[in-house]
């Protein structure tokens, strides 16, 4: 028969592992998620770039996608995230 405190401390170990492998998990989709929010970034400008007249709709999206990456970014950093190279 176990002690209640051993079998409490088991179950904190469990779960400290269990949020473990979701925090690294989450880490990876994060970083995913920004290369991808980055590319639609880059597009938005490259469109705005060679766009010839102001058009309201294409400068909405290209905030639009800076605010999401610069958003990520934040997040990451604040994780302490590190992008490492392939």
């Amino acid at each position: 028969m176990e002690s209640r405190s051993n079998k409490n401390a088991k179950t904190k170990r469990h779960r400290k592992q269990k949020i473990g492998k979701l925090h690294k998990s989450y880490d990876t989709y994060l970083l995913e998620l920004m290369e991808v929010t980055q590319e639609k970034w880059n597009q938005q400008k490259s469109i705005v770039h060679k766009s010839f007249g102001y058009n309201p709709e294409s400068e909405y999206e290209l905030k639009k996608a800076e605010a999401k990456y610069f958003y990520l970014f934040r997040e990451a950093r604040q994780r302490q995230l590190r992008n490492s190279p392939k």
